[in-house]
């Protein structure tokens, strides 16, 4: 077999993160009783991955992602009698409360860690990726987890595989591979570090024009490129 080690982004990728912030965002709104409409997720969704995109590009810190994105999004929802910040810390608690799959997540986990040696990467706020991690099924079958937080580097830096690279003794870049949801920080980041990267799109979105060296849209499509 070609790959010795397999690096997992988590969520997107392993974890239903969608599912998990509806339900964090929900709660804090039946906590502060403020009003759910169709398209709520929707508005703060969108300011969340842009928040993210900076952060993604060195333009924000993981502080300011705290609180800035809350504050976006009463703007635009026209909320001012809630503390953006309290609101924030109180959505990260319910957020690192759940830790849903994805379809076939723990299958191919289970299933890739009795032949290679596994790593969760990923770009989040270790307040909340660490309970999640501690409690969910998945723990067991990773050897590393890599949260940007804890290490001072996001993907799609250099300097996040640089780290990885070291937790797992400088293995040679052919016999590692990188699976993510993310065209940016996984596919275009294990690319440009010289690793393999597989593009996990399940909705089949189209490219925007960064080629990964594979494709899926089911985890399960995994097994047969792992055992090239």
């Amino acid at each position: 077999m070609k790959y010795q080690i397999v690096l997992f982004d988590a969520d997107g990728t392993l974890y239903d993160f969608d599912k998990s912030a509806v339900f964090a965002l929900k709660s804090c709104f039946e906590k502060y009783n403020l009003i759910w409409t169709d398209n709520t997720f929707e508005i703060y969704e969108q300011i969340n991955k842009k928040i993210w995109g900076d952060f993604e590009k060195g333009l924000i810190s993981t502080n300011e992602i705290k609180t800035e994105r809350f504050k976006q999004f009463f703007d635009v929802i026209d909320v001012k009698n809630v503390n953006s910040i309290q609101f924030s810390y109180d959505y990260l608690d319910f957020l690192s409360k759940n830790n849903f799959l994805l379809e076939n997540a723990e299958e191919i986990v289970k299933w890739s860690s009795e032949r290679f040696e596994l790593a969760i990467v990923t770009n989040g706020l270790a307040s909340v990726q660490n309970p999640r991690f501690m409690n969910s099924e998945l723990r067991k079958y990773f050897k590393h987890i890599i949260i940007s937080e804890e290490i001072g580097f996001a993907k799609p830096k250099s300097e996040f595989f640089d780290y990885t690279f070291k937790k797992f003794g400088n293995p040679k870049k052919e016999n590692v591979i990188i699976i993510g949801d993310n065209l940016s920080s996984d596919v275009k980041g294990g690319l440009d570090y010289g690793i393999d990267a597989c593009w996990f799109n399940p909705t089949k979105a189209e490219n925007n024009g960064i080629i990964p060296t594979y494709e899926i849209s089911n985890l399960n499509e995994l097994k047969k490129i792992l055992m090239y």
